[in-house]
C-alpha cells in the first residue's frame, strides 16, 4: 500500500491520537491539526490524501474550513470526511452538500472510519467519490421529509 498522508483535524487530542493510531497500523501517515487554521495551513503545504475534520473548534470551524476547502480549485479534490458529535439531520445534510464524502459521528467506531477512509481513497475515483456524496445528501433529504423537517 502507499503512504497515503491523512490529516486529522479535532481540538480533541485524544480523538487524533485514536485516528492516528488505528490509520498509522493501516499503513497510512497520519498529520494531526487541532484547530481550523492550523488545518488549512497544513492542507496547502502537505496536501493530504484525504482529511478528517471535525466541525466544533476553536479559531475557525469546520464548516468554514470545509467551505474554503470546496472553493479552492486546488484543494477541491481533497476529499473531506466530517467526524464530529453534530447529529442532527440538518448537521448532516450541510455537510454533505458542503462537499464531505462521508459524516460520521462521535462516538465512533476507530474500525468505522479506516473503512470510510479505505473506501474513499482507494475505491472511488473522484467522480463516483461527488456521486456518492450526492446519493448520501439525497437520502438524507428524503429521510428529513419523511420525518417532518422542511428544507
Amino acid at each position: 500500500m502507499s503512504k497515503n498522508r491523512i490529516l486529522v483535524v479535532d481540538d480533541e487530542p485524544g480523538i487524533v491520537d485514536i485516528a492516528r493510531a488505528n490509520l498509522e497500523g493501516q499503513g497510512y501517515t497520519v498529520i494531526g491539526a487541532y484547530d481550523g487554521e492550523e488545518a488549512l495551513e497544513l492542507i496547502r503545504e502537505e496536501r493530504p490524501d484525504l482529511v478528517i475534520l471535525d466541525i466544533l473548534m476553536p479559531e475557525m470551524d469546520g464548516w468554514d474550513v470545509l467551505e474554503r476547502i470546496e472553493s479552492d480549485p486546488d484543494l477541491s479534490g481533497i476529499p473531506v470526511i466530517m467526524l464530529t458529535a453534530r447529529v442532527s439531520d440538518e448537521d448532516v445534510l450541510r455537510g454533505l452538500e458542503t462537499g464531505a464524502v462521508e459524516y460520521m459521528t462521535k462516538p465512533f467506531y476507530p474500525q468505522d472510519l479506516v473503512a470510510a477512509v479505505k473506501i474513499n481513497l482507494h475505491v472511488f475515483d473522484p467522480q463516483l467519490r461527488q456521486q456518492h456524496r450526492r446519493l448520501l445528501a439525497e437520502k438524507r433529504r428524503r429521510l428529513m421529509a419523511a420525518r417532518g423537517h422542511a428544507r
